[in-house]
């Protein structure tokens, strides 16, 4: 299975379909940030919850390296690394979203006293 952690624009991740991010949102956000791109070879596939069919879900790759999908109504992220969180902060900040992990606890960048940004979680 696994941990996921979402970008919504909502402050729970089981509601993101009441705000969606979507694909022109991505397609934007890919344009103004050049170490994301739309992967053409790395893909998830899920089943539509409505219709019981798969769907395909290319991912975003970082830097080249596949790490994000659109997913519905959200940015999603398996088992991410720190840097991974950090960079879906990022990313959520150009959003006008939140990045939000399975338990509800929310991820942001707080800069440190010596000026460097490091994840903090804040849980509900």
């Amino acid at each position: 299975m696994g941990y996921d952690v979402h970008i919504v624009r909502t402050p729970d991740w089981v509601d993101a379909e009441k705000n969606p991010i979507t694909k022109s949102d991505v397609d934007a956000l890919i344009d103004r940030d050049r170490e994301l791109s739309w992967s053409t070879s790395d893909f998830v596939d899920m089943k539509d919850r409505q219709t019981g069919m798969l769907v395909r879900y290319f991912c975003i790759a970082w830097n080249g390296q596949p790490c994000f999908w659109l997913y519905r109504a959200e940015v999603r992220c398996k088992n991410p690394k720190e840097a991974q969180i950090a960079k879906m902060v990022t990313m959520a900040r150009a959003l006008r979203a939140y990045v939000v992990g399975d338990d509800k606890e929310r991820y942001e960048l707080r800069r440190s006293l010596l000026g460097r940004e490091k994840v903090v979680i804040i849980r509900p």
